[in-house]
């Protein structure tokens, strides 16, 4: 068995373990950059998103969220289909967040994002900046 390091960790390679690192930094915003994204709105949707990673076979390796917009790095196989991935997150969590009980806002997204691939080498930076959004923007900071 071969074994790349990759910041740290040593990840086996073998048959059931292709030797991919490929990530993707993906961002959007609510529609009109409104503040739609509350506490319990936010805690919804890391809870959400997770699902539909795990649903998708899609590893998320930061997750940030403030009123207005989202950030997420997530990892994926050369394959996936990225706008299959931004569909389910984007477009089942409006339907679902709208409806939950006491969610006076509502959840509307843009129609745009925005995606840029991540090389391994940079991956740390892109975890911190994604992480350190509420210190960024402490204006639209929630705790989530």
């Amino acid at each position: 068995m071969v074994e790349v390091a990759c910041l740290g960790f040593a990840e086996p390679l073998g048959p059931s373990m292709p030797a991919h690192r490929i990530y993707f930094h993906l961002t959007w915003s609510t529609l009109g950059r409104r503040p739609m994204i509350d506490t319990p709105t936010g805690a919804f949707l890391d809870e959400y998103f997770r699902k539909i990673a795990v649903q998708e076979r899609v590893t998320i390796v930061a997750l940030g969220f403030l009123q207005t917009h989202v950030h997420l790095v997530v990892r994926t196989t050369p394959r996936y289909d990225l706008p299959r991935l931004v569909q389910l997150l984007k477009g089942g969590s409006s339907y679902a967040a709208s409806r939950q009980p006491g969610n006076r806002l509502g959840l509307r997204w843009n129609r745009e994002y925005s995606v840029t691939s991540v090389s391994p080498g940079l991956l740390p930076q892109a975890v911190a900046y994604v992480e350190g959004q509420n210190e960024r923007h402490p204006e639209e900071a929630i705790k989530v």
